[in-house]
Order: structure tokens, then sequence, then C-alpha cells
């Protein structure tokens, strides 16, 4: 009879023991959301060609951006090799810039 109280009583503060371990856990930070559409964007990298005549250029790692018609840019200083920093936007495959800065 004792030991089937002490087994119980085991039981008791084992479950106990597990619940209050649980619930110390922190729980794991919520997903990033990815950005709503139309949010700007921000990337630096190195410019890998330029096309004055597309109003495009394109860094090193793929990315290209489109230069609006509107936006008055030095074509002279964004060369290949040229370190720059653009916010963008994107409309389906096309990457419009906002705002570009030519850091080298």
């Amino acid at each position: 009879m004792k030991l089937r109280w002490l087994s119980a009583l085991l039981v008791v503060a084992l479950v106990g023991w597990v619940g209050a371990v649980s619930a110390q856990q922190t729980p794991a930070p919520p997903a990033k959301a990815p950005a709503p559409a139309g949010a700007e964007k921000m990337v630096e990298g190195k410019v890998k060609a330029v096309d004055p005549a597309k109003k495009q250029l394109t860094l090193e790692d793929g990315t290209t951006l489109t230069i609006p018609a509107g936006m008055q840019v030095e074509w002279t200083s964004i060369k290949p090799g040229a370190m720059v920093m653009a916010s963008y936007v994107e409309a389906g495959p096309m990457k419009t810039v906002k705002k570009l800065e030519v850091r080298s």
C-alpha cells in the first residue's frame, strides 16, 4: 500500500516538474514577415556592369537596378568596381531606384 502511494506521489511530482520546466522555455520569435509590396528596400554592393542606354546597373550579386527617367545620375561616377548603396522598390522583377549613393 505504501509503495502505491509512493509511486503515485512520484508520478505527480514528475508531471509537475515537466510542466514547470516546459513553461519556462521561451517561445521562438515569430518569423519575420516579408516586406509588403511597394515597400522600399536597401541594397549595397559592387557594380558589375552599367548600361546608361537602358538606365540600368547590375551589381556583382546579380541584382539589376533601374534608374527612373526623372532621376539625375552622374553616369560617369558609376563604373564597374564602384561601391553603391541604393534604396529601391520592387514591381515584379523590376527594381526601381529611389535613392542612389556612389561610395567609392
